[in-house]
């Protein structure tokens, strides 16, 4: 059984009634296999999440790394608002990305929104966090958030026993309201942490095996990889709260200690008074992605003083990188921006292809619906290239932004009806919307370079804030 198999699994056994997800790398097969149904964002997602579980069913969010931004407002805040029924929010961290605009490490939102992380290693112990998760979540009435990569989603693993956990059906407690924000943040603190805690501390994730001096303290999955290299291992389940009582104890035994996770120095960092403690901030492992000779290089080199792990960056060219299809139908529209004189922001869609060659047609890409908000910013009027999807998801509040502020940007949307990075599911349709706010002509693709430059040249020429829907046809998936 692989970790897909068994995050279906254990959806099914948990009872989970409300599935939703925002497409990305890596969550959207899982998310596809669970049924789960698609939102615009990744904060409504959540909203959904918190409705089904204030009226007695348990929920689940599925989210890639950078949509846990997007999310946090109504996460932070459920914190000490508290909930009903169990949520889950599955955080797929994308390591190495190969599908996302900047590596992050989901473990973060433990500390910042006071809220238990799990960080399973192999499928079998993905299983147990997401039945264990649900059963926190209730007991705390609290979301918890269960890490995964597309490396532990590909693991193998022997055969798992369903293990059906009824969900408790509770609904959202009204008694709350008789406190303070502060009166309902004390309380978070004096009980739920408290208790977060205890949980990490006996959890049957964690995985305790003694073996000579030299230990490692590993969590996710560079934590299978850690197993069978003769030291001793601590594997601990949860990334936050750590169980600092096991693992005081476990430092204590040992010479030496290495910490291997990914992507960052999450725990390491957190256990830097000790001077045992090794890893990638003394420069023993390589930030980033782990692998099995990694963490055994950095085994033979543990007495030794690392100032910095010698580096080597990584560039588009020597991975391979993938430009815009050749067939795609707005390929003369990024030919015809690249001849415009103007600066030309980009989404993290389609169009972050066309900052390289041929086109080097988009200059700044920051995020999904940015690009209305950043050529708001520019000296000069420029461009705003937004794929539909991205419209819906985050840019329309660039848009409305626009408007009220009175900024000179002409958007250009890129219309094919379907996240095309994503896997082609459905978008919504917001042309009629688009014409309420602003002036808004079309273009069908394919049409000629120049053809498109001239429809350029003149919305540029106009004062305001306008629109150009470029309709095309994407021949890389059919709409569902």
């Amino acid at each position: 059984m692989n970790g897909l198999e068994a995050a279906q699994l254990a959806v099914h056994d948990a009872g989970v009634k409300a599935l939703n997800y925002v497409p990305g790398y890596p969550i959207t097969e899982l998310a596809e296999a669970l049924d789960a149904q698609i939102s615009v964002n990744e904060k409504v997602a959540l909203e959904i999440a918190l409705g089904a579980s204030a009226t007695g069913m348990r929920a689940m969010v599925l989210v890639k790394q950078v949509g846990m931004n997007i999310l946090a407002d109504p996460l932070v805040i459920s914190a000490t608002h508290t909930i009903g029924s169990g949520i889950v929010v599955i955080a797929g961290d994308d390591l190495g990305p190969k599908g996302s605009q900047a590596e992050m490490d989901s473990r973060i939102f433990g500390p910042l929104a006071e809220l238990p992380v799990l960080d399973p290693r192999n499928p079998a112990a993905l299983h147990g966090s997401i039945l264990e998760a649900y059963t926190l979540s209730e007991w705390l009435r609290i979301p918890v958030i269960v890490r995964v990569t597309a490396r532990l989603l590909a693991a193998k693993s022997s055969p798992i026993r369903p293990m059906p956990s009824k969900g408790s059906g509770q609904e959202f407690e009204r008694i709350g309201w008789e406190l303070t924000v502060r009166g309902r943040y004390q309380k978070h603190r004096d009980r739920i942490v408290a208790f977060a805690a205890q949980a990490s501390e006996s959890t049957s994730q964690n995985c305790l095996q003694v073996s000579g001096d030299v230990g490692i303290i590993a969590s996710g999955y560079p934590a299978a990889l850690a197993k069978g290299l003769g030291v001793s291992t601590l594997l601990v389940g949860y990334a936050h709260p750590l169980p600092w009582m096991l693992m005081r104890r476990f430092i204590e035994g040992h010479r030496q200690i290495l910490v291997a996770e990914e992507p960052g120095p999450f725990i390491e960092s957190q256990l830097r008074i000790s001077p045992k403690i090794k890893g990638k901030l003394t420069g023993h492992l390589p930030f980033g992605p782990l692998e099995l000779e990694d963490i055994v290089n950095a085994l033979e080199i543990l007495d030794k003083k690392q100032e910095s792990m010698p580096q080597i960056y990584e560039s588009a060219a020597e991975r391979g990188y993938q430009g815009i299809c050749e067939d795609c139908p707005f390929s003369s529209l990024f030919e015809a921006l690249s001849s415009v004189d103007v600066p030309v922001a980009g989404d993290a869609g389609c169009a972050i292809r066309a900052t390289r060659e041929p086109y080097e047609s988009v200059d700044v890409v920051y995020g999904l619906g940015s690009s209305i908000g950043v050529a708001s910013g520019f000296r000069k009027k420029g461009v705003a290239v937004v794929g539909d999807f991205a419209l819906a998801h985050s840019g329309l509040q660039g848009l409305i932004n626009a408007l009220w502020q009175k900024r000179d940007v002409m958007v250009v949307v890129l219309k094919n009806d379907l996240a095309a990075m994503t896997g082609g599911q459905e978008v919504p349709d917001l042309t009629r919307l688009l014409e309420a706010l602003v002036p808004t002509c079309y273009i069908e693709l394919p049409a000629s370079k120049d053809e498109i430059k001239r429809h350029l040249m003149a919305e540029l020429e106009r004062t305001g804030t306008s629109a150009i829907v470029a309709r095309g046809k994407c021949t890389k998936h059919k709409i569902r």
